[in-house]
């Protein structure tokens, strides 16, 4: 999303995992994405420092507000996207994957045959579903659907979460969201899935809506 706000050009080298993240360690000293190659082999990584690299490629669609202020509230909501909020919507995932196996089935890979995921499917999961709460506390799930409530309450009116322009803020929450209800993008298997407790919950659809409609104007051929 940030390299299409940035429109550069770019592409994508898809990591699998495991054998995949070996050869990753090689390039990068690490085993975690994302990274970016820049065109001198020059290697980027964390989303944040590299979010903060391409945005100096070029000016056009800053990723980052110049009002102190505007920055500031930016980079408090990127930090919490990336950690706190990543953290819980992971856990979310995992407990939904848990519980649902249409859910699980749709998660595995492209390149598992059909057969496998089938049998897959018939795996003893009802006493794992027993736990599921305790990979994702009451607490945790409860405080972060209130915050996601109260931020799909101020999109009602607006386009953007801090000021009149796209910036890391928007990228960032967007990002996590689609742990919570895959967009589009997914492909057709995934597309629409997700924790169906977020998905049902009324007071964050205005905020899925949200999240679509922005990936659907910077994938589109207008916005590049």
């Amino acid at each position: 999303m940030a390299l299409h706000a940035k429109k550069l050009q770019y592409r994508v080298e898809e990591v699998t995992p495991g054998v995949g993240q070996f050869e990753i360690f090689k390039i990068s000293g690490q085993k975690q994405l994302p990274i970016i190659v820049d065109d001198n082999d020059q290697i980027i990584n964390d989303s944040s420092v590299i979010c903060e690299y391409i945005n100096k490629k070029n000016d056009h669609n800053p990723l980052f507000p110049k009002d102190p202020l505007l920055f500031a509230q930016c980079k408090l909501i990127e930090n919490w996207a990336d950690t706190t909020m990543a953290s819980i919507c992971k856990k979310a995932l995992v407990k939904s994957a848990i519980e649902n196996s249409r859910l699980r089935t749709a998660l595995l890979p492209d390149e598992i045959p059909s057969s496998v995921k089938g049998l897959f499917d018939k795996l003893p999961f009802k006493n794992l579903s027993k736990i599921s709460n305790v990979v994702l506390p009451s607490k945790d799930n409860f405080g972060l659907q209130k915050i996601l409530e109260a931020l799909s309450k101020s999109l009602i009116d607006k386009r953007y979460l801090i000021g009149d322009n796209l910036s890391i803020a928007d990228i960032s929450i967007a990002a996590q969201l689609s742990l919570l209800k895959f967009p589009k993008s997914s492909g057709t298997i995934l597309s629409g899935e997700g924790c169906q407790e977020y998905i049902n919950n009324p007071y964050l659809e205005n905020l899925f809506v949200w999240r679509h409609n922005l990936e659907e104007y910077l994938f589109s051929a207008n916005s590049q």
